[in-house]
């Protein structure tokens, strides 16, 4: 593979880490500056891929066209790839990246494309004029999906992998287009309208999702890749997730959203439960780990928040593990030996960065030296 040379090695570990089975040391995924690159260090470089650019446009159609434009994002992710170092476990991956709820898009929300993200405000004013409607022949929003993600296809040479577009989950989805305030007021006032809500937007995550699968099968050696964390799997692999659980009771999450996160869950061969902020982590961790469908968790402590190796956060990751979930965390190097000392290495995957392929090479080193089993 050509951004990844060592990716025979990577895969065999990561195959064994989807099995349940022990591996030689904890996996680790490090992005880094490649020797070679001529560029300044990309930020963020663990929530690739990079989005930088934007800084330079003013006029709304040339910030449209660097999000839309399929020419525009294939050489983004080449600018990226060619500059970026992807140590240990960490996969290179792509995807379009329109922020967390693309799928908004399919439901009459017009996305805000704008230079810091894309965003969508309120459609569903009133339940009773609300008529739910996607076509996969027309909606332009889609069809522009497919359009970049077959030039992805098209240019990739056993190069990279390539991820599905964040389509996002009926609750946060909702949360953006009905608003999140009646959101919470339609689970007392309107339940039955949100279930359908689940119910339709949901199958509508499947339907786009088997699309995409089958469209990008060779160029993920059979497999799936979970592109923001660069996490590949041999199978269907994608993230579910509930955001919004945050601002609800474990028991109205389960009652409303559980039924979709099952039927994400049983679709994909490898689910990972993006589990987000000490919220989620304190309220719903119990109920979560009970789910037989989902197979990894993945904890992001929050913007501005204390980090994932703050000690209340300790237990319920042991919990995770005892209940044979594997483990997905993101997490600066120097927190790397806390994790290693306190939590199994099976089943463990740690995200984090370098300034160097040396300095990367290095954590790898010493992630193998800590892991215990």
């Amino acid at each position: 593979m050509k951004y990844k040379e060592d990716w025979a090695d990577a895969q065999k570990r990561l195959e064994a880490f989807w099995r349940g089975e022990e591996t030689d040391r904890a996996l680790v995924g490090v992005l880094a500056p490649r020797k070679t690159s001529r560029l300044p260090k990309f930020p963020h470089l663990t929530h690739g891929p990079w989005l930088g650019g934007l800084e330079k446009y003013t006029d709304s159609e040339s910030i449209r066209k660097w999000w839309t434009d399929p020419e525009e994002n294939y050489n983004r992710l080449k600018l990226w790839f060619e500059n970026t170092y992807f140590g240990g476990e960490a996969a290179p991956a792509t995807y379009i990246n329109w922020g967390a709820s693309a799928g908004c898009a399919f439901w009459g929300a017009e996305p805000d494309f704008n230079t810091k993200s894309v965003w969508f405000h309120k459609t569903i004013e009133n339940w009773d004029s609300w008529k739910w409607h996607f076509d996969t022949e027309t909606n332009p929003y889609w069809r522009n999906i497919l359009e970049i993600t077959q030039l992805f296809i098209e240019r990739n040479d056993e190069d990279y992998f390539i991820g599905v577009p964040e389509i996002g989950n009926a609750a946060d989805n909702l949360s953006l287009i009905r608003s999140a305030s009646d959101l919470a007021l339609d689970l007392i006032m309107n339940p039955d309208e949100v279930k359908k809500a689940v119910d339709v937007m949901s199958e509508a995550w499947i339907t786009t999702h088997e699309t995409l699968h089958k469209m990008s099968l060779q160029a993920n050696h059979g497999g799936g890749v979970l592109a923001w964390l660069n996490l590949w799997a041999p199978g269907k692999h994608d993230q579910i997730a509930n955001d919004f659980s945050a601002m609800i009771s474990t028991e109205m999450f389960e009652e409303f959203f559980f039924p979709e996160l099952r039927k994400m869950g049983e679709w994909l061969d490898y689910a990972t439960y993006h589990l987000d902020g000490p919220q989620c982590i304190r309220q719903h961790t119990e109920a979560l780990v009970g789910q037989d469908y989902i197979d990894c968790i993945q904890f992001t402590p929050g913007a501005n928040l204390p980090p994932a190796s703050t000690p209340e956060y300790l237990p319920h990751f042991q919990k995770m593990q005892k209940a044979g979930k594997r483990l997905y965390l993101l997490v600066e190097p120097a927190e790397i030996e806390y994790f290693l000392n306190n939590l199994s290495s099976k089943g463990l995957f740690l995200n984090t960065y370098a300034d160097s392929e040396d300095e990367a090479d290095e954590i790898i080193k010493k992630v193998g030296e800590w892991s215990k089993h």
